[in-house]
């Protein structure tokens, strides 16, 4: 069996392209595996109570863990001896899930981490698609504004949005303003109000010739502006 997982724009696992009916577990159990796909690393036992069964004792907030945690290795690994687990690892306190590259949330941090490292342009380039490629939607909308995961969910989407900006800069360094272009639109689809999403399509559709797409832009960044109480710079107005 190999698992992947997906927590970008819905959660799911699929065995092999095969998407498994998480239907059969309890909705706190689901939970719980969504929040340890999402931690992408070990989480200590209290975290995960103080986020999952904060109205419990902590005597029942352990047992409701444990509880859920056992429900979970036998759904994914039926038949499996106790200790014997691939997926979820207990060490002491923490918990962990094992998805090892098979993690859109995992393949997006390790393409973001190295577009930012990157000296090469072409490679800061292929590593920038790739973390756009996995950022399909917010983390897991189906939690909704549960605390534990808006600071999260907060941070992908802003990490996506540069992402998104950062490659609409390169690409127009490379004199592709078409590519730059499509890419500062997706920063702006993450995130209406970034600055540099909007000056990046304005110069992008500027380099390519499409003057009046570069007006219309201007126009509704000057709007977007307006609604912030920010005067639109004279450097922006497209002759």
């Amino acid at each position: 069996m190999t698992l992947r997982w997906f927590c970008f724009g819905g959660f799911r696992v699929e065995d092999d392209g095969r998407e498994l009916d998480l239907g059969a577990i309890r909705p706190r159990s689901r939970t719980l595996l969504r929040y340890l796909a999402a931690a992408a690393g070990p989480v200590h036992r209290e975290q995960i109570i103080d986020a999952l069964w904060p109205e419990m004792s902590t005597g029942s907030a352990i047992n409701s863990l444990h509880v859920a945690v056992s429900t979970l290795r036998t759904f994914l690994e039926p038949g499996v001896a106790r200790g014997a687990s691939r997926y979820i690892v207990r060490n002491g306190p923490t918990y962990r899930l094992v998805t090892g590259a098979q993690s859109d949330v995992t393949t997006f941090a390790e393409a973001y981490r190295a577009g930012r490292r990157a000296t090469d342009r072409a490679e800061a380039i292929r590593s920038f698609q790739a973390a756009l490629q996995c950022y399909t939607g917010d983390l897991l909308p189906e939690d909704g504004p549960a605390d534990w995961v808006v600071p999260q969910r907060e941070r992908y989407r802003t990490q996506a949005a540069d992402a998104a900006a950062i490659l609409a800069e390169l690409e127009l360094e490379a004199g592709h303003p078409v590519a730059a272009a499509r890419a500062a639109r997706r920063a702006l689809d993450l995130d209406d109000h970034h600055d540099a999403g909007w000056r990046l399509l304005i110069a992008a559709q500027i380099r390519g010739g499409d003057r009046a797409a570069a007006e219309r832009s201007r126009r509704q960044y000057e709007s977007v502006l307006h609604t912030l109480g920010v005067s639109p710079a004279a450097a922006l107005r497209v002759a």
